[in-house]
């Protein structure tokens, strides 16, 4: 449980959301075993995650997205192996990001946090990992939510294309990828972005992001989490998820006030501190990235981790405060870690603030877009209405 050193071996915990016309959950699996190999602690994981499923009345094409973090890239095709442990055939419909993210708890290789609905409003279309996106469609209350996973730049851009400029190039086959669907860049509700070297490439990102957004004269900005990661096989600087849903006279998109934190656009960067999605019987918060930051946006307890927990999630209780929500609504998190070392830091303070166990909660080792935050969360909150 959260406050013991690491939780225990072959975790898969559930957390359903309650308030839709849809069997929807959050599951996230771990292997069962820390001293065994990368292989065989990748096959338990899959073997946890396919229990877990079943257990909750899902199979492995409800799932909508979700993250698989590795240690180090695998020297196997882990989506054939994931698949074959499932029992379905490829193609098939698995939007999974896979990510070079090492899990924080020691000695894990792996994990795997997975988002699943089932509703008959559904459908997928597989289109390759590091080609083109992958899209989950869902109908719930008469809107369609989209989810896009995989978005990269085009191949064959020039040899001296910035940083600004592949993240301008990747927005750019994310909104083709929205308008084929019907929907555009004013429909998305939650970006996910992935910057290799983000100490020295986040300037550039925002720079190609402002321009994305002022040129589609984007003014309610989505939520959004930046940090360091990298897809495997995809040879970018910049990678990207996103979710967008398309609004009617029931459901509804808004951008949370940014309370103790301030507005992120102030100082450059086009985001919300999260977004409330309202629909019939229910309401969703999806929280961005959230630091230990002031309302200035200065950083807060400069090179204390225990401060920055704390602030961190001081943060993320006042942003959810805010549209009548606490850490206890939480159906979902990650949260990202500068050194793995802080991992029983982060366990405890999660237990302090309240954060339960029972919460699927990948926690992995990644840098921020400031090299002073030790840490950083991001979180799905409900609450039926």
């Amino acid at each position: 449980m959260l406050g013991a050193p690491e939780k225990p071996p072959g975790a898969a915990c559930c957390k359903r959301v309650e308030g839709t016309d849809a069997l929807e959950a959050f599951i996230f699996a771990t292997p069962s075993s820390t001293q065994e190999g990368k292989r065989e602690q990748f096959q338990s994981m899959a073997c946890n995650a396919r229990d877990a499923l079943l257990a909750e009345g899902f199979a492995s094409t409800d799932i909508v997205s979700g993250w698989a973090h590795f240690a180090s890239a695998p020297s196997w095709r882990w989506q054939e192996a994931l698949a074959k442990v499932w029992q379905v055939s490829l193609p098939v419909p698995l939007p999974i990001t896979g990510l070079l993210q090492p899990p924080a708890a020691p000695l894990r290789y792996c994990s795997l946090l997975v988002h699943v609905i089932r509703s008959g409003g559904t459908s997928r279309v597989w289109r390759g990992h590091t080609v083109r996106p992958s899209a989950t469609t869902v109908l719930r209350a008469n809107a369609r939510h989209l989810r896009l996973s995989s978005i990269l730049p085009r191949t064959g851009l020039a040899d001296s294309t910035t940083v600004a400029e592949f993240t301008y190039d990747m927005l750019a086959q994310a909104n083709h990828a929205l308008t084929a669907r019907g929907l555009s860049f004013k429909d998305v509700v939650r970006t996910w972005l992935y910057v290799r070297n983000i100490d020295r490439n986040y300037g550039a990102l925002n720079e190609g992001r402002n321009r994305f957004f002022g040129e589609q004269r984007i003014t309610r900005f989505p939520a959004s989490t930046c940090v360091e990661g990298t897809f495997f096989g995809a040879d970018f600087p910049v990678a990207m998820d996103l979710y967008a849903v398309a609004c009617n006279d029931d459901v509804g998109v808004e951008a949370i006030p940014p309370g103790p934190l301030g507005e992120a656009h102030v100082y450059g960067s086009s985001f919300a501190r999260g977004v409330r999605l309202s629909e019939p019987g229910r309401s969703l918060v999806y929280l961005s990235g959230t630091p230990s930051i002031d309302a200035q946006g200065d950083v807060f307890s400069i090179g204390d981790v225990t401060g920055q927990l704390d602030r961190m999630f001081d943060n993320a209780r006042a942003l959810l405060g805010q549209v009548g929500m606490d850490l206890g609504r939480t159906v979902s998190a990650i949260a990202y870690l500068k050194h793995g070392e802080d991992y029983d830091d982060f366990l405890k303070a999660a237990l302090a603030h309240g954060l339960s166990s029972a919460v699927p909660t990948a926690v992995v080792i990644a840098d921020i877009c400031r090299s002073e935050w030790l840490c950083e969360i991001e979180l799905c909150a409900a609450r039926p209405t």
